[in-house]
């Protein structure tokens, strides 16, 4: 097993498609369905244990060249927070890929 710690300057590549989207409208999905996109990207690289992915409450809108801040935890220590910024791209209808960054250092301890 590979600490989280391990994959902190890894990125991250997957297509995605989204089912039951209009066809002229932008593309939403809730930052929860979103934050398990981006931790299923981590688990299918890096064969690690799932980490805790968090992105915020808000829907995410799925377009070109979008940033999305979303938080890593490992499960063994949650409360250890790593920002991360996930880029949005070659949105094609309801395709689309990310590509995240996992700061090297976590956030300070509140």
């Amino acid at each position: 097993m590979r600490p989280l710690t391990a994959l902190l300057f890894a990125a991250f590549v997957l297509p995605f498609a989204l089912a039951g989207c209009s066809g002229s409208g932008t593309l939403m999905m809730p930052a929860e369905e979103f934050a398990g996109h981006v931790a299923d990207v981590m688990v299918d690289q890096e064969k690690i244990p799932r980490p805790i992915v968090t992105c915020g409450d808000k829907p995410i809108a799925i377009v070109e060249n979008a940033t999305v801040h979303c938080f890593f935890s490992a499960t063994e220590t949650p409360t250890v927070l790593y920002d991360s910024v996930t880029t949005i791209s070659n949105v094609k209808g309801a395709d689309f890929h990310i590509v995240t960054k996992v700061d090297a250092e976590p956030q300070p301890a509140e």
